[in-house]
């Protein structure tokens, strides 16, 4: 009786940690240069959202004075530097993505 009880418990746990309505995410992050003010964050944000599968793009300030963050979720594996540089078309002369890393996936 007592397996049978840890038997049922351990498949509610699966059940419920692993549903199908969950997306997989993967989280990207990196660098960007050439950001000044809001309008420049804007532009880079709006690119990086016509990425295929973004759900969400954001860019913070370095407290400490560095590169602004760039934080890309995404249902792609695959993303690349190469793939957002290539998103911001002619406004890659402006904005540098100096880096861009799969940091995890979930």
């Amino acid at each position: 009786m007592k397996h049978l009880l840890t038997l049922l418990l351990g498949l509610l746990l699966l059940s419920t940690s692993c549903t199908a309505d969950e997306p997989v995410t993967f989280v990207y992050e990196g660098e960007v240069a050439g950001i000044m003010c809001i309008h420049c964050t804007n532009k880079v944000e709006a690119a990086m959202k016509k990425l295929p599968d973004v759900q969400s793009v954001k860019i913070t300030r370095d407290e400490k004075g560095g590169l602004p963050k760039l934080e890309i979720v995404a249902a792609n594996a695959k993303l690349t530097r190469e793939d957002a540089v290539k998103a911001l078309g002619d406004d890659a002369k402006m904005y540098d993505i100096r880096s861009l890393k799969l940091v995890r996936g979930k």
